[in-house]
């Protein structure tokens, strides 16, 4: 595990009666950080999960993370994945919060001395800032709404916003097919032109978003996201992938106008990513009901910033609702520009559960 904290040493804070201790975690704590887990949210995460997301040797992945220890005993956790951020062709170091996780014994001390504040305090602060003095200049995250509310109150995190999920109708007859010029086909993860295709439709959208923030979504990234991302523990054997790709072009180039990513396994459809220039993003939403039908979808879905609903106007969403939280860490050092108000472009590919 990635170590890149502005001091290492352990630091203890007395909460009521108890001493704890905070460091950052090691790849030796893996176990402690799946026990966690599974008290806080349930089964689901397993050695290869911690592996894939806080070990990987790719150049992907490699999260961070810090705990709370009382005695020998995981209590409280904050983790972060480093992502590079795009905007006006500049990049940003970026640290995509994430696994924010309080043992239930300890939820009732969720107060400006408790386990929550400390070890989120201190994540940031040890990581997030101006730079050369700290690794990352920016920091975002999903929070959910009580741990926002709670971010906001303790003056951790700024709320800039929410998270929409936006819902289409695939019955046939609420859309047309798509123009005679545009072609919609579908890549294997195992297709070596799988990304190179990626490659192109990232550099065309980096190119082409004006003042938007992005994560990168270039193929190495892609290929850890969706194909390397190991399959939860105990579920049944999958009929098919869980992520899918589909590839949008006209029909006299090769070049791709954008990649999709879609999970097609479920009666909701879920469009967890584009990656191409945002003007082409409502005829890719078409394209994505189209396939959603073809698979026997009733519905399709996708989590949007509002620079993602924006880009989707017009192009008949039935309904849409808050799903989670925008939060962007206090500690984020972007000078004049400011951290709040950003114009993110973020869908549910952006997270790394979904």
């Amino acid at each position: 595990m990635t170590n890149s904290a502005t001091d290492d040493t352990p630091l203890t804070v007395r909460v009521g009666e108890a001493v704890l201790t905070l460091r950052d975690l090691q790849g030796s704590d893996a176990s402690a950080v799946l026990a966690l887990h599974e008290h806080v949210f349930g089964a689901g995460v397993d050695a290869k999960w911690f592996a894939w997301k806080y070990e990987n040797d790719s150049g992907q992945g490699k999260g961070q993370a810090l705990g709370v220890w009382s005695g020998d005993t995981l209590i409280a956790y904050c983790g972060g994945i480093p992502r590079t951020l795009w905007r006006q062709s500049k990049s940003l170091r970026g640290l995509q919060m994430g696994d924010v996780m309080v043992h239930p014994a300890w939820r009732g001390i969720l107060t400006r001395r408790g386990p929550f504040f400390h070890v989120t305090q201190k994540f940031h602060s040890s990581r997030v800032g101006a730079t050369p003095q700290h690794p990352f200049a920016l920091g975002f995250g999903f929070p959910n709404l009580r741990h926002l509310r709670l971010g906001t109150i303790f003056g951790l995190m700024h709320d800039d916003g929410a998270m929409e999920a936006l819902h289409w109708d695939t019955t046939p007859a609420t859309f047309t097919s798509l123009p005679w010029s545009l072609r919609w086909r579908e890549v294997a993860a195992s297709d070596k032109h799988l990304e190179r295709s990626v490659n192109q439709a990232w550099q065309a959208m980096r190119a082409r978003s004006g003042d938007r923030i992005l994560g990168q979504r270039d193929g190495a990234y892609l290929r850890w996201r969706y194909i390397d991302r190991p399959t939860p523990p105990n579920t049944p054997a999958p009929e098919g992938p869980r992520y899918r790709f589909f590839e949008l072009h006209r029909i006299w180039s090769r070049n791709p106008l954008g990649v999709a990513v879609l999970d097609l396994r479920s009666e909701s459809a879920q469009w967890l990513d584009w990656i191409g220039p945002v003007q082409w993003a409502a005829m890719a939403s078409r394209a994505c009901r189209l396939e959603a039908a073809r698979a026997g979808a009733t519905s399709l879905t996708a989590w949007a910033s509002r620079a993602v609903a924006q880009a989707l106007e017009g192009s008949d969403i039935v309904r849409r609702e808050p799903c989670a939280g925008l939060a962007v860490s206090t500690a984020s050092d972007l000078g004049a520009q400011g951290a709040v108000g950003l114009n993110w472009w973020l869908m549910g590919g952006d997270t790394d559960f979904l």
